[in-house]
Formats: structure tokens, sequence, C-alpha cells
């Protein structure tokens, strides 16, 4: 309900840096929840059904997995396909131009 009412607006989430996909990447998976290992690189873990992609203005500066952050930026919601990486996602925040500790 919450993506859907702020959908194409300016918002400051709450949540936990991923470990990144790919070093030097603009690119990271926020989660509700601390995960240490990358499902990506890992055959038994899965995604959490709460995560944002987070598509930042910069490069990021990765941020230890238990330690939270809050990331600003534009809701976008609908089906996307990242081209450089390949990963799907449905609910993100694009021009995120912070996330700190």
């Amino acid at each position: 309900d919450y993506a859907i009412e702020m959908a194409d607006q300016h918002v400051l989430l709450e949540g936990f840096m991923a470990p990144p996909l790919k070093a030097e990447s603009s690119f990271f998976v926020l989660t509700k929840m601390p995960m240490s290992v990358c499902p990506f690189c890992d055959d038994a873990a899965d995604w959490p059904r709460d995560i944002v992609s987070i598509y930042a203005r910069d490069t990021v500066t990765v941020t230890p997995f238990n330690v939270p952050i809050e990331v600003e930026g534009m809701l976008k919601i609908g089906t996307y396909t990242d081209e450089e990486l390949g990963f799907v996602s449905r609910v993100r925040v694009v021009d995120a131009a912070d996330w700190r500790a």
C-alpha cells in the first residue's frame, strides 16, 4: 500500500545494504533485515519479499550488512529489468543521492 501511495515521489527508507552484486556499482539492494550472504551468490539463500532495489546517482560506498542505513530518492513501482545486471525489480528507488548509517 505504501509503495502504491508513494509511487513517483521522494521517499526516505530505512533498512540494510545487502552484499553488493559487483564492486564499484551504483546499484544495491535494501533489505528490512540484515543479510550476510548475497542470494545471487548462494543457491541456498532466498531473497526476502520486502527488498527494494536502489539505483544511486554515484558509485556506492559499501556499508557493512549489519549496519542500518537510510536511503533517499524517487520511488518507482512496476516490473523493471536492469540491462547491465539482469536484476528484475518490482519496487526501486532511483536517483538515490544519500545513504547513511
